[in-house]
């Protein structure tokens, strides 16, 4: 015997009216905010790097920037004129190629790919006697002294790539690097071997750095943490780096003592020489 069907009324739907749209509009709106807020926190607080000058010793004697345009980076045309201008180098190609040769890399498929911002190259701890008639020498500037050179990265990624790359590079050319972690940052120093300006690297605060001297790397990675005067506190320095606009985007501070000139000179020869 078939059961009875039982009839069952159906219940109205209830219409959602403005009042529900305009809530899950404000909702969405809202966790669109929080999330825009997050991002914007995170890329200038967590994603800041600190000034080349933050991390550089106050007693600094010479100190030559330049922030290229990205555009310029292929061709280098504005790294080519604060080589002749600011450093009296008088073919900035043979620079460029010696970096080049000094790097081990493909300029184009393994520094294009990261570099950006900022370029330092710094010196101090020359004794300013030169040669005798004030000429300083590379040979004495990587004996004596302390070069710093600091690249902007763009790409982090990228820039430990390259760090593969040249260390790869090294070890063909017979150089033994001893890996060290020093508080965040992994730094590569050059074991024996003749001085060279690429003696010790590494990437740290969005900088790819390389010094003659793996103490200069580790005081650099330290003095961010407040240990150790700081360039950028030096009055002298401040007045500088104010005059520094995207119309004049790179220049050269001296401290007041008498060695920049002596580092002025023994600086360019190396940097004309950093093929050989």
């Amino acid at each position: 015997m078939t059961p009875p069907l039982t009839s069952v009324s159906a219940v109205p739907r209830r219409e959602r009216g403005l009042g529900y749209a305009l809530m899950g509009g404000l909702g969405i709106t809202l966790v669109a905010v929080l999330i825009g807020a997050v991002y914007w926190f995170w890329l200038f607080t967590l994603q800041r790097a600190a000034s080349p000058a933050e991390l550089l010793p106050a007693d600094t004697d010479l100190y030559v920037t330049l922030s290229p345009s990205l555009g310029d980076m292929p061709d280098g045309t504005q790294v080519a004129s604060v080589l002749r201008d600011q450093l009296g180098v008088g073919d900035p190609q043979r620079v460029r190629d010696g970096v080049t040769h000094l790097l081990g890399v493909d300029y184009n498929k393994n520094v294009l790919t990261w570099v950006g911002g900022t370029l330092v190259v710094t010196v101090r701890g020359m004794d300013g006697t030169g040669d005798g008639a004030g000429e300083g020498t590379a040979r004495q500037l990587l004996r004596e002294g302390e070069v710093i050179f600091m690249i902007g990265s763009r790409n982090d990624p990228q820039a430990e790539a390259f760090i593969e790359k040249h260390l790869a590079a090294r070890a063909i050319r017979g150089d033994t690097m001893v890996r060290t972690t020093v508080g965040p940052a992994t730094v590569y120093a050059q074991e024996g071997g003749t001085p060279s300006p690429v003696a010790a690297l590494t990437l740290f605060e969005h900088y790819l750095i390389f010094s003659n001297r793996p103490t200069a790397i580790t005081a650099m990675i330290g003095r961010l943490g407040g240990a150790g005067d700081r360039l950028s506190a030096v009055p002298g320095f401040a007045q500088f780096s104010d005059g520094l606009t995207e119309r004049v985007p790179g220049g050269r501070y001296s401290s007041g003592n008498a060695t920049p000139q002596t580092e002025l000179s023994a600086l360019r020869e190396l940097l004309l020489n950093l093929d050989r």
